[in-house]
């Protein structure tokens, strides 16, 4: 191995003692102890050598104080649940036991029965909002629960029943029968900065009441776990540890306000690595107060699709820089289309504030009920004109679960409901055609559920037979026996997908 010239190494020497000395420079007890003085010498606290060091303690001394102040006065407000699932035999499949290499002479009183019930549980936490017993929590905290009981940070618990839950913002509101209980502030999350002190509160790995503390450290996040064309996510992002059993408790400033719900982590290992989610308060606001009203949420309906403008796109529509929404559709006999938003406009503002992401204005419009009158200022052709839309109203999440939990336990039709594929559909789904059938429903555990077909889908194909309506997708099905896997396709978001689903 070669050794270095003498002068490389005698440059490299100089190079890093240079920059270690101007660090030390920036650390006048290090310097101290270099020089030989003691430690105490170094850094005591006498007036002239550290005038801020006093001042700094009582700073943080300060900033802990209001930190346990803010944990004890919310602490009380955030609740453990437990959910409990039952399912029978029959919708998780059939599940054989059998000794291995066993055989029927040797098995005897050995086989194994197989239960007739299986028990599925789930923990989460809540923030309660009245006195009366209104909580908060996540959908998928709740979702499919028979069972659920609330834990009070006093240990007290009460069974809950649930008033209503949002799929597509994973909102979710329960009730439990109780008075004078310790309840949260709500705060205002349209306030948050990036880099503001928050903690998070809630019961993860069991451990309850635990608080973490950490920085909002991105807002407006989008980070597709909600699978749905209408999601909405414009999530507060945070480093404070949020792990499994967080879900639903609360994201707090330093006010003791709740600004927002924390929901999901961003994981390799299933635990907390410094990326938290938490839907902002403002939007759980609007939602918790209609499912406490009506049970359900009524959404404005703005009826364009929309997508974010990068380098490529500014250049292609004369913009100085990537900012703006571009508008990629408009729905036929939309709020949007009777108000002259045209495709190709990019949206610039919204009732006097810059948007830049689709799921910024997504979140916002959710926000609003219909008949709100919404102010948008768009680039058209590089001018910009103005426009006044008065919000529609879409079909709620809420009508389909109804309907959905009305459906006796059987798998006809793979376990989807089916209905004619109508122009409007083809519209709000961007389908180019109105050939094939829209999937309703999906039962639960059924074999179209589990294949991964999900509502608002498109059949287009079973194999390579057409599919125009719910007949023919009846007449194709008989041509199969059981056993046989058939390949449907789909269309879903402007893309087209094939599953593999055996006949039952």
């Amino acid at each position: 191995m070669k050794r270095l010239p003498g002068w490389i190494v005698n440059g490299l020497l100089l190079f890093v003692g240079s920059l270690i000395g101007l660090w030390m420079a920036g650390h006048p007890p290090l310097m101290g102890l270099l020089r030989g003085e003691s430690q105490k010498k170094a850094i005591a606290n006498k007036p002239g050598d550290y005038p801020d060091l006093a001042s700094d303690l009582q700073t943080v001394k300060r900033i802990s104080r209001v930190l346990s102040h803010i944990a004890e006065q919310v602490t009380p407000a955030v609740v453990s649940i437990h959910c409990l699932k039952y399912f029978s035999a029959d919708e998780l499949g059939t599940i054989s036991f059998q000794q291995e290499n066993g055989d029927d002479a040797t098995k005897g009183r050995f086989k194994f029965r197989r239960p007739r019930q299986y028990r599925q549980e789930g923990t989460g936490s809540g923030v309660i909002i009245s006195p009366d017993g209104y909580i908060l929590t996540n959908f998928h905290v709740i979702n499919h629960a028979q069972e659920i009981e609330v834990t009070l940070a006093d240990h007290r618990s009460y069974s809950a029943r649930i008033v209503g839950a949002d799929r597509l913002s994973e909102v979710a509101v329960i009730k439990i029968e109780a008075q004078n209980l310790p309840f949260a502030r709500l705060g205002n999350s349209d306030s948050c900065r990036v880099g503001e002190l928050v903690l998070a509160i809630g019961n993860p790995l069991d451990l309850s009441s635990t608080v973490t503390l950490g920085i909002i450290s991105a807002l407006g996040r989008r980070i597709d776990i909600i699978r749905d064309n209408f999601a909405i996510e414009t999530f507060i992002q945070t480093d404070a540890a949020i792990n499994p059993g967080n879900s639903g408790g609360a994201l707090v400033n330093l006010r003791g306000e709740v600004i927002g719900i924390n929901t999901a982590i961003a994981t390799e290992t299933g635990f907390d690595m410094g990326f938290g989610f938490a839907i902002p308060i403002n939007l759980v606001k609007k939602i918790s107060a209609d499912l406490i009203r009506n049970g359900e949420v009524v959404r404005g309906y703005l009826g364009i699709a929309m997508q974010n403008i990068d380098e490529l796109q500014a250049r292609a529509l004369g913009l100085s820089k990537p900012h703006g929404i571009f508008v990629d559709d408009v729905f036929k006999g939309s709020p949007a289309s009777k108000a002259d938003i045209r495709m190709m406009d990019v949206i610039i503002e919204v009732d006097g504030k810059a948007v830049n992401r689709a799921n910024e204005l997504q979140a916002y419009i959710a926000r609003k009920t219909p008949g709100e009158e919404v102010h948008f200022a768009l680039l058209r052709s590089g001018k910009r004109i103005e426009r006044r839309v008065t919000l529609g109203m879409r079909q709620t999440e809420q009508r389909r679960s109804r309907r959905s939990r009305r459906i006796k336990k059987h798998f006809t039709d793979l376990g989807m409901k089916l209905k004619p594929l109508t122009e409007f559909d083809s519209i709000e789904l961007g389908y180019p055609s109105t050939d094939g059938v829209l999937v309703e429903q999906v039962a639960r555990f059924s074999p179209a559920e589990r294949a991964g077909i999900q509502v608002d889908d498109i059949i287009t194909r079973i194999n390579d037979i057409r599919v125009d309506g719910p007949r023919q997708f009846r007449e194709a099905l008989r041509r199969y026996k059981p056993g046989d896997v058939v390949i449907i396709r789909v269309f879903r978001a402007s893309g087209n997908y094939h599953y593999f689903v055996e006949i039952p």
